[in-house]
């Protein structure tokens, strides 16, 4: 597994979707993440971001807690973002190699 993959995935146990739309998606903090944030340098959360070629664009948002993530919604299945950021292990991990496979065709996370 690609270690800033990875990271996205330990990322996304913190986030939760407030928004989304085919092609944006808007996580928000959960309650919680600030005492786990010395676990996750803003570097490291842009480098988890920059390393998903599903990500064409992103911004990280300290002052409102969120981060916006712009992806192409033909290439990637809105629902497969939806499977990505759920509490759902299954669901969270079917998401990211159907998201590796279309990207890379590896199947790689």
């Amino acid at each position: 597994m690609n270690q800033y993959v990875s990271r996205v995935l330990k990322l996304r146990k913190w986030v939760k979707i407030s928004h989304h739309i085919p092609g944006r998606v808007r996580l928000k903090y959960k309650l919680g993440i600030i005492a786990q944030l010395s676990a996750f340098k803003s570097q490291d959360i842009e480098q988890s971001l920059q390393s998903v070629p599903a990500f064409k664009n992103y911004q990280l948002n300290p002052k409102t807690g969120s981060i916006l993530i712009e992806y192409d919604p033909i290439a990637i299945e809105p629902n497969w973002i939806e499977s990505l950021f759920s509490d759902n292990e299954s669901d969270v991990e079917a998401a990211c190699h159907k998201i590796a496979e279309r990207v890379n065709n590896s199947g790689d996370c």
